[in-house]
């Protein structure tokens, strides 16, 4: 756990689609565990960083927040139809504190703030180091995730965050 000192502040991130991912267990990349958001009293399993990319990406369909900017692709034909009858949630928000959700391994709290370009940008807090970093695609934020959990660290390279006013 990071040393929280008088003078330093706990991240926290306030928006309708934050999600608090607890890792559980696993490694070189591939971890498992649950996922919390402010819409379900539920946890959300997940088995692999594939599954819980997979899962999120249908979680922000289910919000239409944020939207996306392409439609998906396949190998097969996808009627427009079928992309436009995703479910959707209503956002009644039934849970406030999942930032305060822990997972064995580590704990990130994930703002995806857009969907562009195929891919998500947006930042993450790792909460038991109270560090916040932006990421540009979803592969950048398992990569950070992973230097988390495998290393103890995010990698710097300047997208730390700067003190906001």
């Amino acid at each position: 756990m990071g040393n929280n000192t008088k003078s330093e502040k706990r991240i926290k991130l306030f928006a309708v689609n934050l999600v608090t991912v607890c890792v559980n267990g696993g490694q070189g990349g591939d971890y498992r565990g649950v996922y919390w958001d402010q819409y379900h009293t539920e946890a959300h399993p997940f088995i692999s960083s594939m599954d819980l990319i997979w899962k999120l990406d249908s979680h922000f369909d289910e919000l239409n927040f944020p939207q996306r900017s392409t439609v998906p692709r396949s190998f097969y034909p996808v009627k427009a139809e079928a992309v436009n009858h995703i479910k959707r949630l209503e956002r009644v928000r039934v849970m406030s504190d999942i930032d305060e959700k822990r997972g064995e391994q580590a704990t990130f709290i994930v703002q995806v703030k857009y969907r562009q370009n195929s891919t998500w940008q947006g930042q993450v807090v790792w909460a038991e180091e109270n560090k916040k970093v932006y990421f540009r695609s979803a592969l950048e934020l398992l990569k950070l995730m992973d230097g988390a959990l495998s290393r103890g660290g995010f990698e710097d390279d300047g997208r730390e965050e700067q003190q906001e006013e």
